[in-house]
């Protein structure tokens, strides 16, 4: 999600209500014969508090398993995924006043700040990888139609290649084909069924040959030299949907990047959850 101005009211929220919260827990804090404790009424309080923002972070995704639900837009549940798990943070804090208690606690508090900070790192990611992509690739796909994307490259390509080479566009795959006779159209097959084929797989790996700009460059560049003038716009247009292939290996790579922070983010939230509800099933019956 693009932090834009439809966050401004929950940042102002947020920023407020942690405000008043720190503003209470400071006079707390000074009142307090003992100190701040979690099992005084006021730690209590804050413990709820927290609690129940904790609880409506992770409702985001019950919101995800059932779009069914009117209850709000998709985008009002990720901006309050956001602030209001980010608010949960001092809320907590308040409630154990800053002190880590015994090993549970410890695992709680701990897991929480990995929460929370994965959750800023993912948040942070999508500001900017983004507008990176657009910048270094502007051959886009959307992420289930990168598939999609590379058949139309290959397609596009054996069309234009049928088109120049004729007959000599399958004479390669020919088990009686004459390796050595060369033709500038038997060139530009080879060329075609030997690296492009694999390049415009979909499960093309980045270490791929022409994955690299500058091999890719000097290869081109090889089979431009080798062939007639006629035939040198062709491999230019090769160089062309070499160049959106490797975008596409880039785009595919920068999602990755997007997503795996999720891989950490969502199991521990769900731990998160089950670590609160034992903490306060411990602190009620023990």
């Amino acid at each position: 999600m693009i932090l834009d101005r439809s966050h401004f009211p929950w940042a102002i929220a947020t920023a407020s209500i942690a405000l008043i919260s720190g503003v209470l827990f400071c006079i707390y804090a000074q009142t307090a014969p003992n100190g701040p404790t979690g099992g005084s009424w006021q730690g209590m309080m804050f413990g709820v508090a927290g609690t129940a923002c904790m609880l409506y972070a992770g409702l985001l995704a019950g919101r995800k398993k059932v779009p069914k639900w009117r209850i709000g837009s998709a985008q009002t549940w990720l901006r309050g995924h956001i602030w209001v798990g980010l608010l949960s943070a001092p809320l907590i804090l308040f409630h154990c006043g800053f002190r880590v208690g015994g090993p549970l606690e410890q695992l709680l508090l701990a897991t929480s700040a990995v929460v929370i900070l994965s959750g800023i790192y993912g948040l942070a990611l999508q500001q900017v990888l983004p507008r990176l992509m657009s910048t270094l690739a502007p051959a886009q796909a959307i992420a289930p139609q990168v598939d999609v994307a590379c058949a139309n490259l290959r397609h596009n390509v054996e069309l234009r290649l049928q088109k120049v080479c004729g007959d000599k566009f399958l004479d390669p795959l020919l088990p009686n084909a004459d390796q050595h006779t060369f033709s500038p159209e038997r060139e530009l097959s080879l060329f075609y069924w030997e690296q492009l084929t694999t390049f415009f797989d979909p499960a093309a790996s980045r270490r791929h040959p022409l994955a690299n700009p500058t091999l890719a460059t000097a290869r081109l560049t090889r089979l431009k030299d080798s062939v007639p003038e006629q035939f040198r716009t062709l491999v230019d247009e090769l160089q062309v949907a070499c160049d959106e292939r490797r975008q596409l290996l880039l785009q595919s790579k920068v999602q990755s990047w997007m997503h795996a922070w999720l891989c950490i983010h969502v199991p521990l939230s769900f731990t998160l959850l089950v670590l609160g509800l034992l903490h306060i099933f411990m602190s009620v019956y023990y």
